[in-house]
Protein backbone atom coordinates (compact mmCIF):
# COMPACT_ATOMS: atom_id res chain seq x y z
CA UNK A 1 0.00 0.00 0.00
CA UNK A 2 2.79 2.18 0.56
CA UNK A 3 4.66 1.80 -2.40
CA UNK A 4 1.38 2.24 -4.22
CA UNK A 5 0.68 5.32 -2.81
CA UNK A 6 4.17 6.71 -3.63
CA UNK A 7 3.30 5.87 -6.99
CA UNK A 8 0.04 7.69 -7.39
CA UNK A 9 1.33 10.90 -5.29
CA UNK A 10 2.05 13.04 -8.49
CA UNK A 11 -2.04 12.17 -9.38
CA UNK A 12 -2.69 13.48 -5.86
CA UNK A 13 -0.59 16.61 -6.19
CA UNK A 14 -2.56 17.37 -9.40
CA UNK A 15 -6.20 16.58 -7.59
CA UNK A 16 -4.96 19.18 -5.11
CA UNK A 17 -4.17 21.90 -7.67
CA UNK A 18 -7.56 21.61 -9.11
CA UNK A 19 -9.09 21.11 -5.30
CA UNK A 20 -7.63 24.53 -4.59
CA UNK A 21 -8.72 25.76 -8.06
CA UNK A 22 -12.33 25.35 -7.02
CA UNK A 23 -14.34 28.17 -5.91
CA UNK A 24 -15.78 26.15 -2.72
CA UNK A 25 -14.31 23.32 -0.08
CA UNK A 26 -16.11 21.25 2.21
CA UNK A 27 -13.33 20.51 4.75
CA UNK A 28 -14.27 17.55 8.03
CA UNK A 29 -11.97 15.41 9.98
CA UNK A 30 -13.01 11.70 11.06
CA UNK A 31 -11.43 9.41 13.74
CA UNK A 32 -9.68 6.76 12.77
CA UNK A 33 -7.74 4.01 14.92
CA UNK A 34 -4.01 2.89 13.72
CA UNK A 35 -2.96 -0.39 15.50
CA UNK A 36 0.84 0.15 15.26
CA UNK A 37 1.79 3.70 14.84
CA UNK A 38 5.24 5.47 16.41
CA UNK A 39 4.76 6.51 19.72
CA UNK A 40 1.38 6.36 19.85
CA UNK A 41 -0.94 3.45 21.71
CA UNK A 42 -3.36 1.42 19.75
CA UNK A 43 -6.64 2.79 21.51
CA UNK A 44 -5.11 6.77 21.06
CA UNK A 45 -6.79 8.43 18.09
CA UNK A 46 -5.70 9.75 14.87
CA UNK A 47 -7.48 11.60 11.78
CA UNK A 48 -8.40 11.63 8.60
CA UNK A 49 -8.22 15.13 6.94
CA UNK A 50 -11.38 15.18 3.93
CA UNK A 51 -11.80 17.94 1.44
CA UNK A 52 -14.23 18.00 -1.07
CA UNK A 53 -14.58 20.34 -3.82
CA UNK A 54 -13.32 21.68 -6.99
CA UNK A 55 -14.43 23.01 -10.58
CA UNK A 56 -18.20 22.25 -10.20
CA UNK A 57 -18.20 19.75 -13.25
CA UNK A 58 -15.54 17.69 -11.76
CA UNK A 59 -15.91 16.99 -7.53
CA UNK A 60 -12.66 16.12 -6.32
CA UNK A 61 -12.40 14.33 -2.73
CA UNK A 62 -9.27 13.89 -1.08
CA UNK A 63 -7.97 11.98 1.93
CA UNK A 64 -5.21 13.06 4.13
CA UNK A 65 -3.88 10.78 7.58
CA UNK A 66 -2.52 12.56 10.41
CA UNK A 67 -1.98 11.73 13.58
CA UNK A 68 -3.11 14.72 15.13
CA UNK A 69 -6.18 17.44 15.03
CA UNK A 70 -4.07 20.22 15.56
CA UNK A 71 -5.05 23.36 13.56
CA UNK A 72 -1.77 23.08 11.37
CA UNK A 73 -2.85 20.86 9.75
CA UNK A 74 -5.48 22.37 7.59
CA UNK A 75 -2.88 25.74 6.91
CA UNK A 76 -1.03 22.82 5.23
CA UNK A 77 -3.75 21.40 3.54
CA UNK A 78 -4.97 24.39 2.43
CA UNK A 79 -2.13 26.76 1.67
CA UNK A 80 -2.74 29.27 -1.00
CA UNK A 81 -6.13 28.74 -1.20
CA UNK A 82 -8.85 31.68 -2.28
CA UNK A 83 -12.25 30.90 -1.99
CA UNK A 84 -15.01 29.92 0.23
CA UNK A 85 -14.76 27.58 3.00
CA UNK A 86 -17.15 25.20 4.85
CA UNK A 87 -16.84 23.21 7.72
CA UNK A 88 -18.44 22.44 11.07
CA UNK A 89 -17.67 24.91 14.09
CA UNK A 90 -14.33 23.03 15.25
CA UNK A 91 -12.35 26.08 16.14
CA UNK A 92 -9.04 24.27 14.33
CA UNK A 93 -10.13 25.89 11.05
CA UNK A 94 -10.20 29.36 12.32
CA UNK A 95 -6.38 29.78 11.84
CA UNK A 96 -6.69 29.28 7.88
CA UNK A 97 -10.20 30.61 7.47
CA UNK A 98 -8.57 33.66 8.92
CA UNK A 99 -6.55 34.34 5.96
CA UNK A 100 -6.76 36.88 3.12
CA UNK A 101 -9.07 35.72 0.41
CA UNK A 102 -10.85 33.34 2.16
CA UNK A 103 -14.17 33.37 3.55
CA UNK A 104 -15.42 31.02 5.90
CA UNK A 105 -18.65 29.28 5.69
CA UNK A 106 -20.09 26.94 8.86
CA UNK A 107 -22.29 24.20 8.80
CA UNK A 108 -26.34 25.05 9.55
CA UNK A 109 -26.62 21.51 10.81
CA UNK A 110 -24.02 22.22 13.33
CA UNK A 111 -25.50 25.73 14.79
CA UNK A 112 -28.96 24.17 14.78
CA UNK A 113 -27.38 21.53 17.25
CA UNK A 114 -26.65 23.91 19.39
CA UNK A 115 -30.32 25.57 19.48
CA UNK A 116 -31.80 22.02 19.58
CA UNK A 117 -29.64 22.12 23.08
CA UNK A 118 -30.41 25.01 24.35
CA UNK A 119 -34.32 24.05 23.60
CA UNK A 120 -34.17 20.87 25.37
CA UNK A 121 -32.85 23.14 28.34
CA UNK A 122 -36.11 25.69 28.58
CA UNK A 123 -37.39 25.48 31.79
CA UNK A 124 -40.53 22.68 31.52
CA UNK A 125 -44.18 24.80 31.21
CA UNK A 126 -47.36 22.80 32.31
CA UNK A 127 -50.61 22.52 30.41
CA UNK A 128 -49.96 24.67 26.80
CA UNK A 129 -47.02 24.56 25.58
CA UNK A 130 -44.95 28.11 26.09
CA UNK A 131 -43.28 28.83 23.15
CA UNK A 132 -39.54 30.25 24.16
CA UNK A 133 -36.39 32.31 22.64
CA UNK A 134 -34.95 29.51 20.90
CA UNK A 135 -38.39 28.11 19.37
CA UNK A 136 -37.87 31.36 16.81
CA UNK A 137 -34.58 30.67 15.88
CA UNK A 138 -35.66 27.11 15.28
CA UNK A 139 -38.81 28.40 13.47
CA UNK A 140 -36.79 30.41 10.84
CA UNK A 141 -33.90 27.54 10.56
CA UNK A 142 -36.81 25.05 9.68
CA UNK A 143 -38.00 27.52 7.37
CA UNK A 144 -34.56 27.39 5.42
CA UNK A 145 -34.30 23.34 5.58
CA UNK A 146 -37.97 23.60 3.86
CA UNK A 147 -36.58 25.75 0.75
CA UNK A 148 -33.81 22.91 0.54
CA UNK A 149 -35.97 20.26 0.47
CA UNK A 150 -37.94 21.37 -2.47
CA UNK A 151 -34.71 22.51 -4.28
CA UNK A 152 -33.67 18.65 -4.45
CA UNK A 153 -33.14 17.98 -7.73
CA UNK A 154 -32.99 21.58 -8.80
CA UNK A 155 -29.93 22.85 -11.33
CA UNK A 156 -27.49 25.49 -10.02
CA UNK A 157 -29.57 28.11 -12.01
CA UNK A 158 -32.46 27.70 -9.92
CA UNK A 159 -31.29 26.91 -6.91
CA UNK A 160 -29.41 30.11 -6.58
CA UNK A 161 -32.84 32.13 -8.10
CA UNK A 162 -34.54 30.60 -5.13
CA UNK A 163 -32.33 30.81 -2.39
CA UNK A 164 -32.35 34.64 -3.40
CA UNK A 165 -35.35 35.11 -3.41
CA UNK A 166 -36.97 33.00 -0.86
CA UNK A 167 -34.15 32.09 1.77
CA UNK A 168 -32.14 35.80 2.08
CA UNK A 169 -35.42 37.52 3.43
CA UNK A 170 -35.36 34.35 6.09
CA UNK A 171 -31.95 35.14 6.69
CA UNK A 172 -32.07 38.87 7.52
CA UNK A 173 -35.22 38.24 9.67
CA UNK A 174 -32.93 35.39 11.48
CA UNK A 175 -30.29 37.90 11.31
CA UNK A 176 -32.07 40.75 12.89
CA UNK A 177 -33.61 38.97 15.08
CA UNK A 178 -30.25 37.10 16.60
CA UNK A 179 -28.46 40.99 17.08
CA UNK A 180 -32.01 41.97 19.40
CA UNK A 181 -31.31 39.23 20.99
CA UNK A 182 -27.37 39.88 21.41
CA UNK A 183 -27.50 43.25 22.46
CA UNK A 184 -29.47 42.31 25.59
CA UNK A 185 -27.62 39.59 26.61
CA UNK A 186 -23.90 40.33 25.58
CA UNK A 187 -21.76 41.56 28.93
CA UNK A 188 -21.48 45.06 28.77
CA UNK A 189 -18.00 46.59 28.24
CA UNK A 190 -15.43 46.66 25.13
CA UNK A 191 -16.46 43.04 24.68
CA UNK A 192 -19.48 44.16 23.17
CA UNK A 193 -17.66 46.75 20.56
CA UNK A 194 -15.59 44.45 19.38
CA UNK A 195 -18.96 42.04 18.55
CA UNK A 196 -19.50 41.68 15.12
CA UNK A 197 -22.87 41.22 15.51
CA UNK A 198 -23.87 43.72 17.33
CA UNK A 199 -21.80 46.19 15.84
CA UNK A 200 -23.27 44.83 12.35
CA UNK A 201 -19.64 45.38 10.86
CA UNK A 202 -18.25 41.87 10.16
CA UNK A 203 -20.68 39.26 8.34
CA UNK A 204 -24.29 38.24 8.81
Amino acid sequence: MILTAGLLQPLHNLLRDKLLSGPVIHCDETVVQVLKEPDKPPQSQSYMWVQAGGPPSRNIILYDYHPSRSGQVPLRLLEGYRGYLMTDGYEGYNAIAAGDGMTHLCCWAHARRKFVEAQRAQPKTKGAAKTGKVDVALNFIGKLYGIEQGLRGSDRETRYRIRQQDSVPVLEQLRLWLVNRWIRCCPKGNWVKRCSICTNTGPS
